[in-house]
């Protein structure tokens, strides 16, 4: 007896025996995709590891088909005699042969299959008559909420049924267009609360004006088959034009307060399905006074424990099932309960336990339930419907959304938020046009039918057939279940959504955001759907001035330029221009929009970092400089705090013991404002913050500057005199660059912000300066005072340094070295020399690092491409436009995208993309004529290593400290 190997891959066979059985254990049918081959005479021997179970036929063996991977069946004397019949040409039998097999394989599959679908189908209609018993008592609650006027009572029975119907709708336009096979859908509870408000202004518009029941029938269904419709449209067009993120403006704490809001509005509905009696549109001390009745408080207390109860089980349960069991014993054991006490139904309908009899609702009432002669179409577009469609719009949208992104986390798996947009969106316009309500996703059937893994449309579809089948049954729930059921149902969507949005979301937002909620959610009581929401996002909106003005948007940070120095300057620098307790050069980074409401604030905390006070002249300016300063807004006293503390810190400091503190405390005597964070500056910000600043710096004797502006800011400042106009501007930078030259003396205007686009230029500019400074107090020789700019003593004339001279700066090696000679007199000669005009490309993104580069002469710019910058928005250009040639030169060169870093002469670059071997990550762009760069690739520091090992260590080394000083300007340990 032979053996043939089931597979090759350590699985079990397409439409297998042991395939069915891994299948029908895990819960799921398979399908095969492609034909597998086997034969109908096999014996298969079940095993624990599929993969090696043995195959044996009782009529032996055929050799193994290797290149097909699959067993050749063995077939009886008569096929091959009849192969042998029908052509006598090798060909022609093996064909034969082969079309025959993949017959009786077939037969034999189709077999297999029939067995696994009908165990499969077995359980889709388990689990599809769980999704209809979880949600048809839900559904009759929310018609009692949608149709909760009076008027509607008598035809509760039928509307019921309509919900139902329009769930049946939803659900089947889910099961063809989702892309979710096991989508569950339905009319939900989002959009509740706005078909409520409508239906009741129009009954009761209709009564007062002496109208009859079939007119708030007739009129109330074509509105709200309206508004599903027009909102099925709305939907499928932000979905369509991929615009779901838009119902993101919505601020969740305002839509939390809404959900709540439906929460408390479920769980009044449902109290009142247990006492029969309407507690819709009271106030909350009404609902109490009807709840103090003994008899409502025994009918609605079984309500309440009921819902309490499926929340629990569902909340903590980790059984599916354990839920629609629930929801099944409830009913039950109230039956239960009758029986064993004699109690009969008559009895119980008599206690208001059961509905009262009510004519059946057959089809034919629900198509009589609408007469277009009754309708009123001037309510049907009232502005009043209007306005509430509008926000049930916003409501549902974003509703929809948040239930596709649970989904797709519980899944773990991405979905398209805005596909399944469009099918919410083309469910409602089906629903609207079939007199049905507005319907979503719902959420929590649809994990539950995902985590059975029977992932099949026929769960949706038999759902389907069984709504269709209570709509068109003559029986009346309202009658036969209890009451204190269905309103339980209710009670446990009102209790789950108050302990989502009320208790889990407290420890998801901040304090603020959370009263934000709780706003909304007082204000919608009182103003209703939309004025509560208008309220609440009001509130959200004052909510984010007032937290963004107390936000500490200011830090220091330790950067230093990536100028070439002498060890003697550096050293200097570090003890003296960047100590740690008083540095001279003072970095402070600003971060987020500046604007009125944050620029005191800030003015106070940079004045504090940078230890001045405010004159009374300062602060009369800031006073009128603060469009707050005649606001009798609850803004105000922030202003005025502000100015007294800086009254009080100055008070402080004229004290005579804080007299010797001062004389100890050593100012900065450059402050730099790095605004490369700052996506915003308005006008009164620029004038009560910047420009006091400024003014009071210069009082003090310090130079401030400002770096890193976009193109928004730098126009605020500008316009507003806060900042030098260009052509001073380049008359102090040129100063502060070549302080060793003769300068002739002009009267430029102080108590200004001087504006650099690169931080590092202007650390270079404050590190030249200082150091000029320092010789000078300390008298030094000229030989020695000589300042070696990052430029290497760059007079603004053509000059071509030495790569010993920039190595020597760099690593602290004497001149007089010996290798770095031998350098200059061998080495030099293998390290290409390349020469550029301004705007030449030295390499663009994405090109492979072959090479690093030393910058000899000129300048380089490190660029970011253009493709990867977005925080300057569109809104910039219209600002571009209205600056100077001068102002707007480095931005004229967008084609290479942002500028990130300037690089002048000893400046190495490119260096990193080179040792790590990959492609480059940013663009090199030449910024002026005749630079001239020195090329350093593999093949030279091979040769290097080879020739001149002591050179390739001076390089290495350089390299070394280039990333040294690089990490430097980074906040890392």
């Amino acid at each position: 007896m032979h053996r043939y190997e089931s597979s090759t891959n350590n699985k079990p066979r397409a439409g297998s025996f042991d395939e069915i059985l891994v299948n029908r254990a895990t819960g799921r049918s398979f399908v095969s995709p492609t034909p597998q081959k086997q034969s109908h005479m096999s014996v298969y021997h079940s095993s624990s590891h599929h993969s090696s179970a043995p195959i044996t036929s009782r009529y032996g063996s055929l050799p193994q088909d290797s290149s097909q991977e699959r067993l050749l069946p063995k077939f009886n004397s008569q096929s091959e005699a009849s192969i042998r019949e029908k052509g006598s040409d090798v060909e022609e039998q093996q064909f034969l042969l082969k079309q025959e097999t993949a017959t009786n394989n077939n037969n034999h599959r189709d077999s297999s299959k029939k067995s696994s679908d009908r165990s499969s189908f077995f359980y889709y209609i388990i689990y599809a008559l769980l999704n209809t018993t979880m949600s048809v008592p839900s559904l009759y609650g929310y018609a009692s909420v949608i149709f909760n006027h009076e008027a509607f009572q008598p035809h509760i029975a039928t509307l019921s049924k309509l919900v139902i119907w329009s769930s049946a709708v939803h659900q089947l336009c889910f099961v063809f267009f989702s892309s979710l096979s096991f989508a569950k859908a339905e009319v939900q509870d989002a959009g509740l609360l706005f078909l409520s408000i409508m239906t009741n202004y129009i009954a009761d518009t209709v009564l007062a004006d002496g109208g009859s029941i079939e007119e708030i029938l007739s009129t109330s269904i074509v509105t709200l088959a309206a508004a599903t419709t027009s909102l099925g449209l709305v939907l499928m067009f932000l979905g369509k034009f991929n615009c779901a993120n838009a119902v993101s403006y919505l601020p969740l704490p305002v839509v939390g307060g809404y959900l709540a809001f439906i929460g408390y509005f479920c769980v009044v509905a449902g109290v009142g399905l247990c006492i029969s009696k309407s507690m819709i549109g009271g106030d909350f001390l009404t609902d109490l006074q009807l709840l103090a009745d003994r008899q409502s408080f025994l009918l609605a207390l079984p309500g309440l424990l009921s819902g309490l109860l499926m929340m629990v089980v569902a909340r903590l349960s980790q059984n599916d099932a354990a839920l629609p069991l629930t929801m099944f014993l409830i009913p039950t054991s109230f039956y239960a309960f009758l029986y064993l006490f004699g109690i009969t139904l008559d009895d119980a309908r008599e206690g208001k336990w059961i509905g009262k009899i009510q004519q059946t609702a057959s089809v034919s009432t629900l198509i009589e339930l609408v007469d277009f002669s009754q309708v009123r179409w001037d309510l049907v577009f009232s502005a009043k419907c209007l306005s509430v469609w509008c926000g049930m719009v916003f409501v549902v949208s974003f509703s929809s959304c948040l239930d596709v992104a649970a989904i797709s986390m519980d899944m773990g798996e991405p979905l398209d938020v805005n596909k399944e947009l469009i099918t919410v969106g083309f469910s409602n316009l089906i629903s609207g046009l079939s007199f049905g309500q507005t319907g979503s996703y719902i959420f929590s059937q649809t994990i539950l039918t995902y985590r059975t893994g029977y992932l099949s449309r026929w769960i949706g579809f038999l759902g389907v057939l069984m709504f269709l089948s209570v709509v068109v049954s003559g029986v009346n729930l309202l009658q036969v279940v209890p009451l204190f059921f269905l309103g339980s149902t209710l009670i446990f969507i009102g209790i789950d959504l108050l302990y989502e949005w009320v208790y889990e979301v407290f420890h998801k937002l901040i304090p603020s955001e959370y009263l934000v909620l709780l706003a909304t959610f007082v204000a919608i009581q009182v103003l209703g759907i939309d004025g509560g929401i208008v309220f609440g996002v009001i509130i959200a909106v004052v909510e984010y001035v007032v937290s963004t003005s107390r936000v500490s948007s200011m830090r220091r940070v330790m950067k230093q330029s990536r100028a070439v120095w002498q060890p003697y300057h550096r050293k200097l620098l570090q003890e003296v221009g960047y100590d740690t307790n008083h540095p001279k050069i003072l970095t402070l980074e600003i971060r987020e929009t500046v604007f009125f409401g944050s620029s005191l604030l800030l003015l106070s905390r940079i004045c504090d970092e940078i230890g001045i006070s405010a004159s009374p002249t300062d602060m009369m300016e800031m006073s009128l400089a603060s469009p707050r300063h005649f606001s009798k807004s609850p803004m105000a006293p922030t202003a005025t705090s502000l100015i007294s503390s800086l009254k009080k810190r100055r008070r402080a400091q004229e004290s005579p013991e804080a007299t010797s503190l001062n004389e100890k405390r050593r100012r900065p005597k450059y402050l730099l404002l790095d605004l490369s964070q700052v996506p915003n500056v308005d006008a009164s910000a620029a004038r009560s913050c910047f420009l006091q600043l400024a003014k009071m710096c210069h009082k003090n004797g310090i130079i401030m500057i400002a770096t890193g502006a976009n193109p928004r800011v730098d126009w605020i400042l500008r316009s507003h005199d806060v900042a030098y106009s260009t052509k001073d501007e380049e008359m102090v930078k040129s100063q502060l660059l070549y302080p060793h030259h003769i300068v002739d003396t002009v009267d430029l205007p102080h108590g200004k912000v001087l504006l650099f686009d690169s931080l590092n230029v202007a650390l270079q500019h404050c590190e030249t300066r200082l150091i000029f400074d320092l010789e000078q107090k300390q008298k030094a020789s000229l030989s020695t005072s000589v300042v070696i700019p990052h430029s290497l003593m760059d007079t603004g004339h053509l000059f071509k340094a030495k790569l010993s001279t920039i190595f020597s700066r760099l690593l602290g090696i004497a001149k007089e070295n010996q290798v770095l000679n031998c350098f200059e007199e061998g080495g030099i000669a293998q390290v290409e020399e390349v020469s550029y005009y301004s705007e030449d490309e030295v390499y663009t993104k994405g090109e492979n690092a072959d090479s690093f580069y030393v910058v000899l002469a000129g300048g380089v710019e490190i660029r970011r491409d253009a493709s990867d910058d977005f925080d300057i928005k569109a809104s910039s250009t219209a600002v571009m436009k209205r600056l100077s040639f001068a102002d707007r030169k480095n931005i004229g060169k967008s084609s290479f995208g942002e500028v990130v870093s300037y690089l002048q002469v000893g400046g190495i670059f490119g260096y990193i993309d080179f040792m790590l071997d990959r492609r480059r990550l940013f663009n090199a762009v030449c910024s002026k004529d005749d630079t001239v760069l020195a090329k350093f690739t593999k093949s030279t520091l091979e040769e290097l290593e080879q020739d001149s090992p002591d050179v390739h260590r001076i390089i290495e080394k350089a390299l070394l400290q280039a990333s040294l000083m690089e990490l430097a300007n980074f906040d890392v340990a």
